[in-house]
């Protein structure tokens, strides 16, 4: 089998078994995938015949040099002079790269750069030997070529070529399309040609189904028969445009500047009385068409708009607007193309009604755009006012104290304690530590009330300290003011263990248990008595 030298340059392929990162989305027959490791490889996974072991047709090897001998199979060579591995024949370029030893890639990059058309190759050849090719075993039969090219929209894309007969399985190899942005391709119609080193070695066209059915192939026509041979192998070329996706995208800015100032800045300082401008810069800065921008504004307190001051300042017109829309819901300025934009500007007083406690305020001048293709997005500009001949007040200076701590029973050993602070100026409490005098661990709390429950009776004290936040700093106040005793006792009720020893009581005493028994056992006999008898 003869090769011949006119198509074999630049084809030299190695196997698709290496791992290619593919660092973006992509798509396999047009569905999603989720970033990941990808191996590109050649479908079936099929015994080769090696180019490397001479053609011996009476040997038990059936997979040496002399190929298919019993009909056609395509591209299943390895370690051939012209191509190296067959099952690889799937690769493309960006039609601007013109030169180079490595321009066809498994993996293309970059596609969104330069021309922004992809050429994709594919690699044909029929194993069958060229002794079958006389009886008819070894042309493949209503042999094609078909390539799916994906229609989603990514950062990466795969394509798929496939080469089918009547007569021989169907073989198939990827190559993978990538960008920093997204894309998507699609075929362009008339761009598919077949190369080889016979009938066709300028190329002819075949049918655009190349991408939908499959296009026709053939060794002299493209009447599908395909003859097997070295000398018949061929070269398929077609064409894919690159669009990149139109990202929307607005720059917005909102500036401020006194009246008279030539540069516009994001903060100014200003008296009562002063008059300063103010600037809304809108622009498209995506691909998209912006549609219906719409700009709106948000005065700060202590300025005044300056009535008729409205103005929309566009290439084509300066036009002045009424006073209420801009600061309620906004102006639609239009549509903007890309890097296409407007300007709004107004004017305000800046007033005197600062508080009688300040010298100095610093108001913030919100702004908002939109469209029908981006989310509302915000800038700010600040103006700050100070007082003429205005001497601030004394800040207070701070106290801080536990002014009383009041203790409730509950009942059953319960209490509830609660604690009243005082504080003066920049003091606030950072919290409570109650001690309940048991020698429990302290509750810490920001309440200035806790309940608690004694295990057992006695003498308690409860006291409670207090953590202020004084300026940055933290003080604790910790007083008798701040602590309220309690006492638990329990009561024994039933009978009781007469003493050993009987008290010293005196005659007298006697006399008068007995005149006491005496008269309680009258008492009671008398009442008996009466019950039964009457």
């Amino acid at each position: 089998m003869k090769i011949f030298s006119k198509i074999r340059e630049s084809l030299r392929k190695l196997s698709k078994t290496a791992i290619i990162t593919i660092a973006a989305l992509g798509i396999l027959a047009g569905i999603g995938i989720a970033t990941k490791l990808v191996t590109a490889e050649f479908y079936p996974n099929r015994t080769p015949f090696d180019y490397s072991k001479p053609c011996n047709p009476n040997d038990d090897n059936i997979y040496d040099r002399c190929g298919s001998l019993t009909g056609p199979v395509f591209n299943s060579f390895i370690n051939t002079p012209s191509y190296g591995d067959e099952r690889a024949f799937v690769d493309a370029r960006r039609s601007d790269q013109t030169s180079g030893s490595d321009l066809y890639k498994n993996v293309l990059p970059n596609v969104t750069e330069g021309s922004k058309e992809i050429v994709v190759r594919m690699y044909v050849h029929n194993n069958a030997n060229q002794s079958t090719n006389a009886s008819g075993l070894g042309i493949a039969k209503n042999a094609k070529v078909r390539v799916f090219v994906p229609t989603a929209t990514s950062k990466a894309l795969r394509a798929r070529g496939y080469i089918s007969a009547d007569n021989a399985a169907v073989v198939e190899d990827t190559v993978d399309f990538t960008a920093s942005n997204e894309f998507k391709v699609a075929y362009i119609p008339g761009s598919a040609k077949l190369f080889d080193n016979d009938n066709f070695k300028s190329g002819v066209q075949l049918a655009d189904s190349i991408v939908t059915t499959g296009a026709p192939i053939g060794s002299d026509a493209l009447d599908g028969k395909f003859k097997g041979c070295f000398d018949y192998e061929a070269i398929i070329e077609l064409k894919l445009k690159v669009t990149t996706k139109e990202n929307s995208s607005v720059k917005f800015e909102k500036q401020v500047r006194k009246k008279g100032d030539k540069t516009w800045v994001e903060s100014v300082n200003t008296k009562p009385g002063d008059e300063v401008e103010w600037l809304l810069t809108s622009q498209n800065t995506g691909e998209a068409v912006q549609n219906n921008m719409i700009v709106r504004d948000v005065l700060p307190p202590h300025v005044k708009l300056t009535s008729g001051s409205v103005k929309w300042i566009a290439p084509s017109q300066t036009a002045i607007q009424n006073d209420k829309p801009l600061f309620d819901g906004g102006i639609n300025i239009g549509n903007y193309a890309k890097n296409g934009g407007s300007y709004m500007m107004f004017s305000t007083k800046i007033l005197g009604d600062l508080p009688a406690d300040k010298c100095e305020v610093r108001v913030r001048n919100l702004a908002y755009v939109k469209s029908d293709q981006t989310k509302e997005t915000e800038d700010s500009a600040d103006v700050v006012i100070k007082k003429d001949n205005c001497v601030p007040p004394q800040p207070e200076k701070p106290t801080y104290d536990c002014k009383a701590v009041s203790l409730k029973e509950l009942g059953g050993r319960k209490i509830r304690v609660t604690v009243t602070p005082a504080m003066t100026g920049d003091v606030t409490v950072k919290h409570y530590v109650y001690d309940f005098g048991d020698g429990s661990t302290p509750l810490v709390t920001d309440k200035d009330t806790a309940e608690y429950t004694y295990a057992k009776d006695g003498n308690y004290v409860t006291r409670v300290k207090i953590a202020f936040t004084v300026g940055s700093e933290t003080k604790e106040v910790e007083s008798d003011k701040c602590a309220a005793p309690v006492t638990f006792t329990t009561e024994v009720k039933g009978e009781q263990t007469p003493p050993t020893v009987l008290p010293s009581t005196g005659p007298t005493a006697v006399i008068g248990i007995f005149v006491a028994t005496s008269v309680a056992g009258a008492i009671s006999y008398n009442v008996v008595y009466r019950r039964l008898y009457r």
